[in-house]
C-alpha cells in the first residue's frame, strides 16, 4: 500500500517537472543569437553604429541622397568612397524591452546623425520614387508593429563571414509580404539600397566611439 501511494504521489510531480523543463528548453531555443559588431561585442539598442560594407573595394558607409530630381523621399544610399563612414544609425527591435539586436528579429533602422525637415529618418520600403523598384528610403514610422507598418521593418541575417540586411517583416501573422535581401542598385550614378533577389550587400557594424 505504501509503494502504491508513493507512486501516485510521484507521478504528478514528475509530470510537472517535465512540463517546466520543456517550457525552459522551448524558451531557450526561442532566444536568437546576437548580432556582433567588428569588435565581437553584441550590437545594442540605444547605441549608434555605422553600417559598412565587409571587405575592401565595396564602397563606404550609408547616407541619404535624392534621385530623379526628387527631394522627397530621400533614398538610402551608399558612399562610393571607401573611406567614408556615412551616417550613424540605431536599431530598435520589435520588442521594446529587448536591449540586444538579434539575428532575424524585426527591427526599425534609423539615422541618428541627421535631421530632415518634414521627414523622419526611419528606413522604409518605398515604390514612389521608382514604381518598378522597392527602394529603401527614409520617412518611415518607428514602432507600432502590425499590418499598417510592414514597410518599416527590417532584419539582420548572417551572410558568409559577415551579415546582410533583409526585408521580410513578420510583424503581422495574417499578412503575406514579399521578402528579399537588401542590395545595391546604381541609379543615376548613385548607389541606392533596394530589395532584390540579386547579391546582397555584405555588411558589418562599427560602434560609434564614445558609446
Amino acid at each position: 500500500m505504501e509503494v502504491i501511494s508513493i507512486k501516485r504521489f510521484m507521478l504528478p510531480f514528475l509530470l510537472v517537472a517535465l512540463s517546466i523543463t520543456s517550457s525552459f528548453l522551448i524558451k531557450a531555443q526561442d532566444v536568437r543569437e546576437p548580432v556582433l559588431d567588428v569588435s565581437g561585442n553584441a550590437v545594442r539598442t540605444g547605441v549608434n553604429y555605422f553600417i559598412l560594407p565587409a571587405g575592401r573595394g565595396n564602397g563606404g558607409g550609408l547616407h541619404v541622397a535624392s534621385i530623379r530630381n526628387r527631394t522627397k523621399p530621400l533614398v538610402v544610399s551608399q558612399n562610393a568612397d571607401e573611406s567614408a563612414l556615412g551616417s550613424s544609425l540605431r536599431f530598435s527591435p520589435v520588442d521594446p524591452k529587448e536591449n540586444t539586436v538579434r539575428l532575424s528579429d524585426d527591427m526599425n533602422i534609423k539615422f541618428t546623425s541627421m535631421v530632415i525637415s518634414d521627414s523622419s529618418t526611419v528606413w522604409r520600403i518605398n515604390t514612389e520614387v521608382s514604381p518598378q523598384r522597392y527602394l529603401v528610403t527614409v520617412g518611415g514610422v518607428e514602432g507600432n508593429p502590425g499590418s499598417k507598418t510592414l514597410v518599416n521593418w527590417f532584419r539582420i541575417d548572417k551572410y558568409e563571414d559577415a551579415y546582410k540586411l533583409v526585408y521580410c517583416p513578420g510583424v503581422c501573422n495574417l499578412c503575406r509580404p514579399f521578402c528579399g535581401d537588401i542590395g545595391v542598385l546604381v541609379e543615376n550614378g548613385k548607389r541606392v539600397l533596394f530589395v532584390g533577389r540579386d547579391k546582397p550587400l555584405k555588411v558589418k557594424f562599427h560602434k560609434l566611439k564614445n558609446y
